[in-house]
């Protein structure tokens, strides 16, 4: 192996130990904010959904273009009296409870 490849090979190695730090410190970074967005728009659809009665599209226009990085999940099992919305990104999730008669609450 000549003396350039080897340098070549150590920069790239080097790189690449770089950018997996940087990955890390990003992801560390980031964490709170990804979690606190999740559970905003969770507790934001919740309300929107089932305090104002308004639809599924309706609410999410609000949101345009960050919630289409979102999966929200709506679960309508207990209405009238109670509903919930989960939203993930990644692998961060953030959920609310709609309670007929005081509203909605984060819950996760």
């Amino acid at each position: 192996m000549g003396r350039k490849s080897r340098y070549g090979l150590i920069a790239l190695g080097v790189a690449l130990a770089v950018a997996i730090g940087a990955g890390a410190w990003g992801y560390s970074r980031l964490e709170p904010y990804a979690r606190i967005g999740a559970t905003y728009i969770a507790k934001q659809d919740c309300s929107c959904l089932f305090v104002e009665g308004r639809s599924q599209a309706s609410c999410a226009a609000e949101f345009k273009p960050d919630i289409d990085r979102f999966k929200v999940s709506i679960d309508r099992a207990g209405l009238p009296d109670s509903a919930k919305v989960t939203t993930r990104i990644a692998v961060f999730s953030g959920q609310a409870t709609y309670a007929r008669g005081y509203g909605c609450a984060v819950s996760r």
